[in-house]
């Protein structure tokens, strides 16, 4: 496909790492706060266990770590095709999404107790992304001569191709890592609180192919 004939290249190619921002949420300080409230007055030791048990597995799915990424889908002309005699066609189309990183503490089914030590694993993280959106006042397209402008159809058709593209970036960012260290923090307050600690069975880092993995389809 040709370039896009709209002298700011150097604005809609950059997507290797599309992101506007990250932002952490301090979800876990609030989780780590209502843990100890609703277990802080925890009774002798042998029950310990059981309510760390419990608290961790009823606490909701921490989805603790966001982004929003934005790509860009272009269209025009191959170089070969006999329409760029009639003029010009060619869009750029920008595409937003916002994407969440965490862990779901209920699937926790590796946990042992030793005295006031704590050994468990995490279930892997799950990266969703929310529904892509198209920033149509950004649009920017190149039509002359006797070409046709693009339709609101032919923009959203082009814009589904953008969902494929933001996957592509979350694989060069460390949400699943961060959605791990927040889920970490979360059950060592709430552990804290039983007068316990935690050592994690850390995994190796996640490979691009696993991240894919991790977004739901």
């Amino acid at each position: 496909m040709a370039s896009v004939p709209f002298g700011r290249e150097n604005s809609v190619r950059v997507r290797s790492l599309p992101i506007l921002f990250l932002m952490l949420k301090d979800f876990f300080i609030r989780m780590a706060l209502l843990g100890a409230a609703l277990l802080g007055a925890a009774g002798c030791s042998s029950s310990r266990e059981q309510e760390l048990r419990t608290a961790v597995e009823s606490t909701p799915k921490l989805y603790g770590v966001e982004a929003v990424c934005q790509v860009y889908v272009e269209s025009g002309d191959a170089e070969e095709s006999l329409m760029k005699y009639f003029g010009n066609r060619a869009i750029v189309i920008p595409v937003k999404a916002t994407v969440k990183a965490g862990v779901d503490l209920s699937g926790i089914t590796d946990m042992t107790v030793k005295g006031r030590t704590v050994h468990l694993t995490l279930p892997p993280p799950e990266i969703e992304i929310e529904s892509t959106q198209i920033e149509w006042n950004s649009i920017v397209s190149d039509v002359s001569g006797f070409r046709d402008e693009f339709t609101d159809a032919e923009i959203s058709a082009l814009a589904s191709q953008g969902r494929a593209k933001i996957e592509e970036s979350v694989t060069h960012l460390d949400l699943a890592e961060r959605a791990e260290q927040q889920a970490e923090q979360t059950i060592s307050a709430i552990a804290e609180s039983l007068g316990m600690t935690v050592v994690f069975n850390r995994r190796p880092k996640f490979t691009e192919k696993e991240i894919i993995g991790l977004i739901k389809k």
